[in-house]
């Protein structure tokens, strides 16, 4: 399956984040843990051509917007979140 984003959306695919080993730890039901305040997502595809496919880009984590169809999981950031390319 194929996506294609438009105008203001990039297409992008996020990390993967590695965690250490994990413990059974029981915490209240409003317990979030805390995440990176920013990623590093790369660019899979921008309609604009203004970033290429693999640029590494630096976003805030909030900003990152999963939609899950089927089995198959796209990633998103809006092109006004984009913070920096890095080179």
């Amino acid at each position: 399956m194929e996506v294609e984003p438009k105008l203001k959306w990039i297409h992008v695919k996020v990390p993967f984040d590695k965690k250490e080993k994990e413990e059974l730890i029981l915490l209240p039901e409003s317990f979030k843990p805390a995440q990176d305040e920013y990623k590093t997502p790369s660019v899979v595809t921008d309609p604009t051509g203004e970033y290429e496919r693999g640029d590494i880009l630096i976003v805030p984590s909030h900003v990152i917007r999963e939609v899950k169809i089927s089995e198959n999981v796209f990633c998103f950031v809006e092109r006004n979140h984009v913070m920096a390319r890095l080179k």
